[in-house]
């Protein structure tokens, strides 16, 4: 199996996803962007689910790397890395436009319900992004910069739940409003200063 050819059909499924829907897109409108033979998506995945699937999976280390990046930065302390975080996804939007918002939730949405194999891909990736912001909010509460009247995790996937929320409004609104709303009112509220 030629896993270039494979991870180009998953980055193709993913662009055309985010810019559709799972199920506005068909296999043939991604073999023809990578130009693949009709025949050969079955080479590389048993079926549009397990396409699926590989798209979250690949979508969610994307964007876990890129948590894991900001979270991390020694250059600022725990609680001003998870703003950073969310300022440079704002930035982002405000350049690129607010129509696309998150795949996985969107996904969330649409398939969730429909397809248990996506939807424990989806609630990994989900996991794994709020576990990075736990340990995060973890260092920041030993250090007493952020409040440690709740626990680190519940902080952390209150946090990252209301995120999500936002960037679905934001994709309804078409502007940035619900994501400044977030950072304005929910970074003081989800991870207080003591």
């Amino acid at each position: 199996m030629d896993k270039n050819t494979r991870q180009k059909l998953i980055k193709a499924g993913a662009k055309a996803m985010l810019a559709k829907s799972y199920h506005a897109v068909g296999i043939q409108e991604i073999l023809a962007a990578v130009d693949v033979p009709k025949g050969s998506f079955y080479h590389y995945f048993d079926s549009k689910e397990s396409f699926g699937v590989a798209i979250i999976e690949y979508y969610g280390e994307q964007l876990a790397n890129a948590i894991r990046k900001k979270v991390t930065d020694s250059n600022y302390s725990p609680r001003q890395r998870i703003v950073e975080y969310f300022l440079a996804i704002r930035d982002y939007y405000a350049l690129n436009g607010c129509g696309h918002g998150c795949l996985v939730a969107k996904l969330a949405t649409e398939v969730a319900d429909p397809s248990a194999c996506m939807r424990d891909a989806l609630k990994r990736e989900f996991d794994k992004w709020t576990e990075l912001f736990a340990a995060c909010i973890k260092e920041g509460q030993v250090k007493g910069e952020i409040n440690s009247d709740h626990s680190a995790d519940a902080m952390a996937e209150f946090l990252y739940t209301s995120w999500e929320g936002a960037l679905v409004r934001m994709q309804v609104n078409n502007d940035l409003s619900p994501i400044n709303h977030f950072i304005d009112f929910a970074i003081d509220r989800i991870i207080p200063k003591p």
